[in-house]
């Protein structure tokens, strides 16, 4: 008969529990160029990887736009194809009627989360800023879901 040695937490028929990851980040103030990166950067990233379904979430999506400039049709519009490499890698993206809609006549000034708010007066190269919160809680060994972590955590540093 053969014996195993201390191999810790080992038992005949059971599986050790997989390691996994589980991050929020939030990104504010991302830009209509920040979708257009995404869209360039994720599929050579990500090549044909994709994700297990619900591993990664873009969820607590807030946008604000520049009246006269955008409407809120646009500005929904410009929001989804922003956040649409998100989608196309495998990600599940809130729903768009859970969408915070803010325009630049509003003071709400807790739409980034931020220390220091940014509105579009401090930007005013922008017409539309909008931010979101990747969740990921993949298998570690999922490596579609890691490329989308780290298209996220490259936005934060831009």
């Amino acid at each position: 008969m053969t014996h195993r040695g201390n191999s810790r937490g080992w038992w005949p028929g059971v599986v050790a529990s997989e390691r996994r990851v589980q991050m929020s980040i939030f990104l504010p103030k991302l830009t209509i160029a920040d979708g257009e990166w995404l869209a360039r950067t994720l599929p050579g990233l990500q090549r044909n990887a994709r994700p297990e379904p619900q591993s990664v979430r873009v969820e607590d999506v807030s946008l604000r736009y520049r009246t006269g400039r955008l409407g809120i049709a646009d500005a929904l519009d410009a929001t989804a194809a922003l956040l649409e490499p998100f989608a196309a890698a495998g990600a599940v993206l809130e729903r768009r009627g859970e969408w915070f809609i803010s325009d630049d006549d509003d003071d709400d000034d807790e739409l980034f989360e931020t220390e220091q708010p940014v509105g579009l007066k401090d930007a005013p190269d922008q017409d539309l800023l909008v931010s979101a919160r990747v969740v990921v809680d993949a298998a570690a060994e999922d490596g579609g879901a890691a490329a989308l972590y780290w298209v996220a955590v490259a936005l934060t540093s831009s």
